[in-house]
């Protein structure tokens, strides 16, 4: 049968039947919520379900390059090996690396 889902002591068949469970408790938690607002609009809270900003999707803008990182973007958009970057900007090959792996480097 294998391993049961279990969340806050309730145990359900597998994790996508809890999981379907929960969806259907969030959209009626949401018509529900939607219903008492236009009865009474003082129970307007904010939520962290977001019913509203829900449908639109966001737009994810990633954080600009710091000066550093840019260089070596740069120059390994040039062909250049980390190896050759670190040497050129005096600093150690495994700092290079990491910064390669932190901005996933080469960007366009």
């Amino acid at each position: 049968m294998g391993l049961l889902a279990k969340a806050k002591g309730t145990v359900y068949a597998s994790d996508e039947h809890r999981i379907r469970l929960e969806d259907q408790y969030k959209k009626a938690w949401i018509a529900q919520n939607k219903k008492d607002v236009l009865e009474k609009p003082e129970l307007k809270i904010r939520s962290h379900f977001k019913s509203e900003k829900e449908v639109k999707k966001k737009v994810i803008l990633e954080p600009p390059l710091p000066k550093q990182a840019k260089i070596v973007n740069k120059m390994l958009s040039e062909g250049k090996s980390p190896k050759q970057v670190a040497k050129s900007l005096f600093e150690n090959v495994k700092y290079i690396t990491q910064m390669i792996s932190k901005y996933n480097l080469p960007k366009d």
